[in-house]
């Protein structure tokens, strides 16, 4: 399944407040949002997942689609 990960801090030194990562996009399961850890190395920076989103959209016509958008919010984790 077609999946697209939007990464969003909330809270870092190096980012400002609400600062986008570049959005990802997977060929996953559709049990990849169960998968997602609690914390996240970018950049080689570590961030505690603090809210994990989920919208599936699935298309019936001729061209049929399934994709699932999450959206994680993060701040940056401390040691």
């Amino acid at each position: 399944m077609k999946t697209i990960v939007k990464y969003i801090v909330l809270k870092s030194k190096e980012y400002q407040l609400g600062s986008p990562l570049p959005e990802v996009e997977l060929n996953e399961s559709a049990d990849y949002f169960d998968q997602i850890p609690d914390i996240i190395e970018h950049q080689n920076h570590k961030f505690k997942v603090l809210s994990k989103e989920l919208s599936r959209k699935k298309t019936l016509d001729d061209d049929i689609e399934e994709v699932q958008q999450i959206v994680i919010k993060m701040v940056a984790f401390v040691a």
